[in-house]
């Protein structure tokens, strides 16, 4: 399992300092990056030696992927944002975007999920002309209103009948939910990114701060999980928080 950690370029030195495999950027932020600014961080990136084999923050709150018109440019966007990924070397897109894929009051939501499922198959189709896979991020309840667990995230990725689009699997949003981590076996081999922060804090997991990690990392080697997982939790406060974060996940992927 490769264990990288969500930043922006202000972190990469630190990523590698704590061991990372990879960081995991913000697509939006890439996408809307001035072209001078963009190339600066292809070149941080070469220059520190760390991928960018993710990315997040898929589709900003100005696209209303469930309104009629709210749709309008976004796959400019998203045609756009896949070239500059794959200049990156960006492996997996991660569609969370909770603003943008809110159900709007008085819509039904079985007509919703298919609106969400054909900008999915659409995207898909963009990102897979590139090498480049969507994974759909379930949000807990307390952050959207649709999409909440691993398994309708799941159902998302397979109503899109897209070949390219399949699951991630989040600790942190499955923890608030109180999800049970045996779902990870339903969707086997259809999971094909992981993040991970710690339930009720969202802070980087250490060992010794009162959550047990063992039946999500246990789950994980039951479906012969070997992708990627990346942390997504609040900053460390110092660059031994991500260090000693990184050091407890390998042991625990052992």
């Amino acid at each position: 399992m490769k264990l990288g950690v969500c930043t922006d370029r202000k972190g990469l030195a630190l990523a590698k300092q704590a061991g990372c495999d990879y960081v995991e950027m913000n697509f939006t932020a890439v996408t809307r990056m001035a072209e001078a600014e963009f190339d600066e961080l292809v070149r941080e990136t070469a220059e520190t030696g760390m991928t960018v084999e993710a990315m997040n923050g898929f589709i900003p709150g100005d696209y209303a992927l469930c309104m009629p018109g709210g749709v309008e440019g976004v796959m400019d966007f998203v045609h756009r944002g896949m070239a500059r990924a794959q200049r990156l070397g960006v492996q997996v897109v991660v569609f969370g975007s909770g603003a943008a894929r809110h159900i709007p009051e008085g819509m039904a939501k079985d007509a919703a999920l298919d609106q969400l499922a054909g900008f999915l198959k659409a995207a898909g189709a963009a990102a897979w002309e590139l090498g480049i896979w969507i994974a759909v991020e379930p949000l807990c309840y307390a952050e959207c209103n649709a999409v909440n667990t691993l398994l309708e995230g799941w159902n998302l990725a397979k109503r899109c009948a897209s070949a390219h689009v399949k699951a991630l699997a989040d600790l942190y949003h499955m923890g608030q939910n109180g999800e049970n981590m045996d779902d990870l076996c339903k969707v086997g081999q259809d999971l094909i990114h992981c993040h991970i922060g710690r339930p009720g804090t969202r802070k980087y997991p250490m060992q010794g701060d009162g959550y047990n990690y063992g039946p999500f990392f246990q789950a994980l080697k039951a479906v012969g999980y070997s992708g990627r997982l990346s942390i997504e939790a609040g900053y460390p406060s110092t660059p031994e928080d991500l260090v000693g974060s990184m050091a407890y996940l390998r042991n625990l992927t052992r």
